[in-house]
């Protein structure tokens, strides 16, 4: 603001707010787009009253000086003062030095408030002063022009309290900034280090409820509004609070119960329902009396989200993991809050601002009414043209109780109850279906899952004890006979050829009773024992494979002169071995076939007697009329509920029976899903510690930041002698290199909303090309983006893209370091996205093991970095790998491939 904008629009009692479309002069956005109207003018400056007695105001427009304007509110508060009569002090200055010199020469205009003057506005002040200071005194109350005359005897704003301010320290060429003065209790606490206990902490958290969430965090487009809360207390900076510091609309999404949509104007919802995380489509409630559309206080159109889990971990369909995230989450973010133009409307979302009534419900019956105001996440958002019934009371502590907010509220909450009847609580019938069939199979599956993973565990462990002792008397046998190859060859003896050669085939079958099967992936104390084992069978193997050249010389030269008989026979032997072999497979699969029926036939004979057993002394009661119905749906219950049992055992086994006459390999499966469920838990535990770090990094960021700030403003706090020194300006260059390297880490960060943007080639190149400039240089390293590449869009969050890149560049740059030509290209090629480089490129051996955790082939690499960029697009439906013969390279170094799911090709 500017002197003008103070004295006729803020310092002014009731403006043009009033008339909707009225405009003074067209508003200066600076850039931004212009926002709708919030309430009525005036309400900010009450609220700053509020928060303390006494406000100085420093504003700044852009290409202009300095206004600053004293308020003492408490001069409003004696009934007695003509308000023409109280003059504030206004006054413009050209620079900060001239803002710090010149606030004390404000005081004496402000203190002629309290009379003392000549002339008759003097008198007239003095007078009515005296009349309230003897009122005060009969009250036994503090006298106020006291209080006053005490605030004001020195000046309390400093130059230390100025520089906090980005256009006092040049660091913004506009602004404004309230200062106030001796501040109410609510916000005294946090600058009163001493002050501890309930209440303290009481405050505070009023204070971060009524923060977060400024902004709609569950809209697709937000509004460019951001704000931080920061604790300054001598020296050091406390981050209280930020825009970022949300629940999403991304976050919402992964919830397992959720509702999104908006009402028309006659009531009518249509929107897209999620009931234990299945997508049920676009759903459609009409309320049973639609909404008028006539009269003044009329309900227009508006938006309605809500999300919820189930409060029981072991009902929901969410890991446990996932589960406890989310109830940390509702501590904090919890509630229906309401959004008028994407700005929130207080108090909703507070615990204390229930409006829909969810907890009075659920006192009433919880399973039936599901909803839960401290474990549900939402908002309802409208905008200000389409319902200006829809307007703040007096205080902005909630909407006026008219006709249309009576409307909304009575929609919503016969909506949620319509909802929780249809989709979520103890009465809906999707809950019936669909909960217990959830639970009931993954508690099987995991059983299964159980029972095979131990017998397969038990079955290695008696393999290897029965084989073992086996193995090394088939290794002794198979080097006897190599030795009696060797001495048959050399002695032409065709009577120990004979021999040799039917020793030879019977170790043959030996080979194939001891191979060993395939272990699980994680052995424990068998670990040893297998690798023993294993490299046993190898050398048997190794062995045979001698035997079998030493046998096929020996029969060559005993029988050289009818070479086609040799190979005849040679072929008839292998058949007559794996026919032997068929045929003891054979035998063994009739022999567990006659059991497993043998086991069927007892089963189906057990089972038959089931019906009989659970009804069959109802034949001996005494059946009437009045009883008969009762009975005959004891009957029914029963057999239905035994068909149930039945058709779950032995349709599994007829799947059983049907995957095998597919020729599908089931141990094979189950072992495959054994080793893909343990390999997902180690995986899961390398997340969780690499989650750790990131958490870790995500609060030293914050303290990186306050303590870049604090660095900031006390190199411009320096002398101008010493800003002229080298040192100064040496030290100066760092920091701001330093302050760009946070700024650009900025898109890294993963912590609060999350929202979905635009991201373009351009983009990401301009961003790797400044991130990586100080490397570049320094290693003489050629950076390129092609055109192509510069070309294409992707729709991601920006925090999940540019790691991938920097990453990607930051290992180019170690390998191409070492590479005579150096050169790093960003290219785009057959829909695909290319970083390419000229290093010595990867080993064709560790392609495989590229995207694996922990795997590295640089020196003091930890092996995270390809595997978080892999995991982390994949979410998206990203893909990465390395390129393979038929990809596009660039360069002839190393060649990463990215398939971006939705890419386009802008200009």
């Amino acid at each position: 603001m500017n002197r003008d904008d103070v004295l006729n629009r803020w310092l002014v009692i009731g403006t043009e707010s009033k008339i909707e479309d009225f405009r003074s002069s067209p508003d200066d956005t600076l850039g931004l787009p212009a926002r709708t109207r919030q309430g009525e003018k005036g309400i900010g400056r009450l609220s700053v009253a509020f928060l303390a007695p006494a406000t100085i105001l420093v504003s700044k427009r852009k290409g202009e000086g300095y206004v600053v304007v004293i308020v003492d509110w408490r001069l409003f508060e004696n009934p007695f003062l003509d308000l023409s009569d109280v003059r504030l002090p206004v006054e413009v200055f050209s620079s900060p030095d001239a803002v710090v010199s010149g606030l004390p020469g404000l005081l004496p205009t402000l203190l002629e408030n309290l009379g003392g003057g000549s002339d008759e506005r003097g008198k007239r002040i003095t007078e009515s002063w005296k009349r309230f200071g003897e009122y005060e005194q009969k009250q036994s109350a503090i006298s106020t022009a006291n209080a006053i005359k005490d605030a004001w005897r020195v000046m309390p704003l400093t130059r230390r309290h100025l520089e906090e301010w980005l256009p006092f320290s040049a660091l913004s060429d506009h602004g404004t900034a309230m200062f106030m003065i001796d501040l109410n209790n609510e916000l005294a606490t946090w600058v009163r280090p001493q002050d501890s206990g309930e209440e303290v902490e009481e405050v505070k958290d009023r204070l971060r409820q009524t923060l977060t969430n400024f902004t709609d965090p569950y809209s697709t487009a937000r509004p460019e509004f951001d704000y931080e809360v920061f604790l300054h207390r001598g020296e050091n900076n406390q981050r209280i609070i930020g825009a970022s510091d949300v629940f999403g609309l991304d976050a919402l999404h992964e919830l397992e119960h959720s509702i999104e949509g908006s009402f028309d104007e006659r009531g009518t919802f249509t929107g897209r329902v999620v009931a234990f995380g299945v997508d049920l489509g676009t759903k459609t409630y009409v309320p049973k009396r639609p909404l008028s559309n006539r009269g003044k206080d009329r309900l227009g159109p508006f938006s309605f989200v809500i999300g919820s889990f189930e409060q029981d971990e072991k009902r929901s369909t969410h890991p446990v993991a996932q589960h406890a995230l989310f109830e940390q989450q509702a501590e904090k973010y919890s509630g229906i809050f309401v959004f008028r133009d994407a700005l929130r409307v207080m108090p909703y979302g507070r615990p204390d601002a229930d409006f829909l009534g969810l907890e009075e419900r659920r006192s009433k019956h919880a399973g039936r009414y599901f909803f839960a105001h401290r474990k549900s996440f939402g908002r309802v958002g409208f905008s200000r043209a389409d319902n200006p019934s829809l307007r703040d009371k007096a205080g902005r502590e909630g909407l006026v109780d008219n006709r249309a907010f009576r409307e909304m509220r009575i929609l919503l909450v016969e909506f949620l109850i319509d909802a929780a009847r249809k989709y979520f609580g103890t009465d809906s019938p999707i809950r019936d279906e669909m909960l217990p069939g959830i639970m009931e199979k993954k508690l099987l599956q995991k059983e299964a899952a159980d029972k095979a993973r131990v017998r397969r565990r038990k079955s290695m462990r008696q393999f290897i004890r029965e084989n073992s002792s086996l193995l090394e008397g088939a290794i002794g046998q198979t080097r006897s006979l190599i030795a009696l190859a060797e001495d048959t060859l050399a002695k032409g003896d065709r009577t120990q050829a004979t021999v040799l050669a039917a020793r030879a085939r019977d170790m043959r079958l030996v080979r194939d009773d001891l191979r060993p099967p395939t272990p699980p992936s994680r052995l424990g104390e068998l670990e040893g024992q297998w690798r023993a084992y294993r490299d046993g069978y190898q050398e048997l193997l190794d062995g045979l494979q001698q035997l079998a050249q030493a046998s096929a010389a020996v029969e060559a030269a005993m029988q050289a002169e009818r070479p086609v008989e040799v190979l005849i026979r040679r072929s008839e032997d292998q058949s007559e071995m794996l026919n032997r072999q068929l045929a003891n497979f054979s035998k063994q699969i009739e022999q567990r076939l006659k059991a497993l029926s043998d086991i069927w036939r007892e089963n189906v004979v057990r089972d038959g007697k089931k019906m009989k057993e659970r009804v069959g002394h109802l034949a001996d009661a005494k059946v009437t009329a009045d009883n008969l119905l009762r009975m005959l749906s004891v009957v029914d219950e029963t057999q239905l509920e035994l068909s149930e049992t039945f058709s779950g055992n032995y349709n599994a086994l007829i799947s059983a029976l049907d995957q095998l006459v597919e020729g599908i390999d089931l141990q094979g499966a189950i072992d495959i899903s054994n080793e893909f469920r343990e390999e997902l838990e180690e995986q899961l535990n390398d997340i969780r510690a690499v989650a750790q770090v990131g958490i870790t990094v995500e609060i030293i960021g914050h303290e990186f930041e306050a303590l870049e700030s604090e660095v900031r403003r006390n190199l411009s706090k320096l002398p101008a002698s010493i800003k002229q020194t080298a040192a100064f300006q040496v030290a100066l260059r760092s920091h701001q290199a330093l302050a760009d390297r946070l700024r650009f880490l900025a898109p890294l960060k993963i912590g609060g909303y999350r929202s979905r943007e635009t991201i373009y080639g351009g983009q990401i190149a301009d961003y790797v090309s400044e991130f990586f400039s100080g490397m570049f240089t320094e290693r003489a390293i050629e950076f390129v983006a092609t055109p192509a590449f510069r070309k294409i869009a992707i729709v991601d969050i920006p925090s999940r893209i540019y790691p991938v890149f920097v990453n990607l560049i930051n290992n180019a740059v170690y390998w191409t370091s070492q590479s005579e030509v150096r050169k790093i290209m960003l290219d785009f090629q057959d829909g695909l996205g290319i970083v390419s480089d000229t290093g010595p490129g990867v080993d064709p051996e560790d392609v495989p093991r590229l995207f694996t955790m922990f795997f590295t082939t640089r020196r003091s690499g930890r092996g995270i970095g390809l595997y978080l960029s892999r995991a982390n697009l994949a979410v998206a439906g990203h893909k990465i790998r390395y390129a393979g013969p038929e990809d596009p390279k660039p360069l002839q170094g190393a060649n990463f491939i990215i398939e971006f799911r939705g890419v386009r090709l802008d200009g």
